[in-house]
């Protein structure tokens, strides 16, 4: 598992590996370098002191502040190279995340919440790009480090090397656990991590109803508590990562303290050169740091690969299986048509629509009501092909909507969610975006159309106001008219109003039922409303109950037919002190 995990990441570096190997030789060089204070104590003693060169004083500081000057320029750059080799990773991968994402299901979104996505983006990238190049770059430098320092300690004595690096081997095992631990909490942490984005994300995109409802005291319960898990984990994380490193200290200072005694006997005994003593010494204890530094590079890497195994989790998600034809769709012409469609989602086993079989006619206002999960939307999510159909199929002018391009097929139809969303720009750009390098002329028009003009007017910044996220700063009927506006650039002969007006006041309705009924004209529209007030003048009505069509016509002849709308309609505009206002509340009420 890890190795396949390596390979994958290894990957990734290839575009880059000319720059890698640059750094690679700059780490042994730089490593080599810093082993260079062994042989030069050698010498220092040996040459200097004991036989009196004065060459030698002269030569080895000039040698030393030489090797320095090479190792500071070459370390440098080796950190400029692998430093930016790392942003530029991050910046790819989290570019690579992000487009698999959007070619993901529908329901992909259904099931990970928008701060548990977010997080895999945003952190986990980072921690496994930035992590994973910073443990190569010390990695690099310690391991040459400590092999020179290795060559050293045997060169200068190979019989007390063999004592003291008898120890290392006894290190390797407890490592791997201590490893396998800190995987393991990474995962935990990083998934604490994610639920505390989510916490954030929910807390205050919906701070209105949470402060309205009184809810601030369990939002900051829910927060500490993931944040008192995330707290734990790093607890448990901390304790095994530093427990590697004094625990080598105290093994190396034990060879270490048996080489100062055994070592100082023999240079006693004349047997050795104080030089070759203070030498081996030097280089044992420079031997420590790199060692030390190695391990905890080992340990470290278990967060990044973490990471990586959550942003694999996110790659590895099987992508839309959209049958997609070549025909370009250019406009509606003649009618769409349901044919025997049936369709449920791949998470659930019941079905949400059965054996629909519905034609619409260009230019006919179809209005579609229903109680809640009755499959409204879903209807109109499958013209969209934001599904693909369980069983049947849906035709525009006689083909197969499987035969166009998404992309030709999505351009001739415009949609008014009934969950308005709205991008974190200018009212301007809002509008824009339904028709990208629409003119000024088109867009004030819209605008114009749907009566946003109407309170822009009163906006210090107008049209080039920013409305914060999802338009927070804007009333929920100011929302609706920009989206009203949006579809109204977007100009397609196909409309969905997946109840357009439900945010509206009663003064906004009425301008926006003018501007809506101009919209429709010679435009085939789908109408989903749950206030029947607002499909009373529709060509047609479908009424749909536990995904099936069981009532079609006018609203005068469902009415005259006295089925399940007529019961709806009577039900709704009852007398009495409670009225209900739409189509659950009616259902309720029978």
């Amino acid at each position: 598992m890890t190795l396949r995990l390596y390979k994958r990441l290894f990957k990734y570096l290839r575009p880059y590996l000319s720059r890698v190997v640059l750094a690679i030789f700059f780490s042994v060089v730089v490593g080599a370098i810093a082993t260079s204070p062994v042989p030069l104590i050698q010498k220092t003693f040996d040459k200097i002191f004991v036989e009196k060169n004065y060459l030698m004083l002269t030569l080895i500081p000039m040698a030393l502040v030489g090797l320095y000057l090479i190792k500071g320029i070459l370390q440098y750059s080796q950190n400029l190279i692998l430093f930016r080799i790392s942003w530029e990773l991050v910046v790819s991968v989290r570019q690579e995340v992000f487009e698999h994402l959007h070619r993901l299901p529908l329901g992909y979104f259904e099931d990970n919440d928008t701060g548990q996505i977010f997080s895999r983006i945003m952190s986990d990238v980072t921690i496994m790009q930035s992590n994973l190049t910073n443990v190569a770059k010390d990695f690099l430098q310690n391991s040459v480090m400590f092999v020179g320092l290795v060559f050293w300690v045997i060169y200068l004595n190979w019989v007390w090397a063999l004592f003291a690096l008898v120890l290392f081997p006894i290190m390797i095992l407890p490592s791997m656990n201590v490893a396998r631990k800190l995987r393991r909490y990474a995962h935990q942490g990083q998934g604490f991590l994610a639920n505390i984005s989510s916490t954030i994300n929910e807390s205050f995109s919906g701070i209105k109803v949470i402060r309205a409802f009184g809810l601030e005291p369990h939002e900051i319960d829910k927060f500490k508590g993931f944040n008192q898990q995330f707290l734990a984990v790093m607890k448990k994380n901390v304790k095994y990562t530093e427990i590697l490193s004094p625990l080598l200290e105290f093994l190396g200072v034990m060879s270490a303290g048996f080489i100062l005694w055994y070592g100082g006997t023999q240079v006693l005994e004349e047997k050795i050169s104080q030089g070759t003593f203070l030498a081996f010494l030097a280089a044992l204890f420079m031997m420590y740091r790199p060692l030390r530094l190695l391990f905890k590079s080992y340990a470290s890497v278990q967060s990044s690969l973490a990471g990586a195994e959550r942003i694999f989790a996110v790659l590895d998600e099987v992508e839309e299986k959209v049958q997609e034809g070549q025909r370009e769709l250019t406009g509606l012409s003649d009618c769409i048509e349901y044919r025997n469609v049936s369709f449920k989602y791949p998470s659930r086993d019941a079905m949400v629509l059965s054996n629909i079989n519905l034609k619409v006619q260009k230019s006919e206002v179809l209005a579609i009501v229903g109680m809640s999960g009755a499959g409204k939307s879903t209807l109109v999510d499958l013209l969209f092909r934001f599904f693909n159909l369980t069983e049947g199929e849906i035709r525009i002018d006689g083909v197969d909507t499987r035969e166009y391009t998404l992309k030709s097929l999505r351009r001739q139809m415009a949609l008014v969610a009934q969950e308005t969303f709205l991008f974190n720009d200018t009212i301007w750009n809002n509008i824009g975006s339904g028709r990208p390098g629409a003119s000024r002329e088109d867009i004030l028009q819209a605008a114009h159309a749907a009566h946003v003009d109407h309170f822009v007017r009163d906006l210090d910044n107008g049209y080039e106001t920013m409305i914060g996220e999802r338009g927070v700063r804007l009333s929920g009927g100011q929302r609706q008219r920009i989206s009203i506006a949006r579809a109204l650039l977007r100009d397609a002969p196909i409309l969905v109003l997946d109840e357009a007006t439900s945010s509206l006041d009663s003064e906004s309705e009425k301008l926006v039922q003018g501007a809506l009924h101009n919209l429709m004209e010679n435009r085939t529209t789908f109408v989903i409303a749950h206030r029947l007030s607002t499909v009373k003048n529709a060509d047609r009505i479908v009424v749909l109950d536990h995904g099936k069509i069981v009532e079609t016509g006018t609203h005068d002849s469902l009415i005259a037919k006295g089925g399940l709308y007529e019961k709806y309609y009577h039900t709704q505009f009852s007398e009495g002190r409670s009225r209900p206002r739409t189509i659950e509340e009616a259902g309720d009420a029978l």
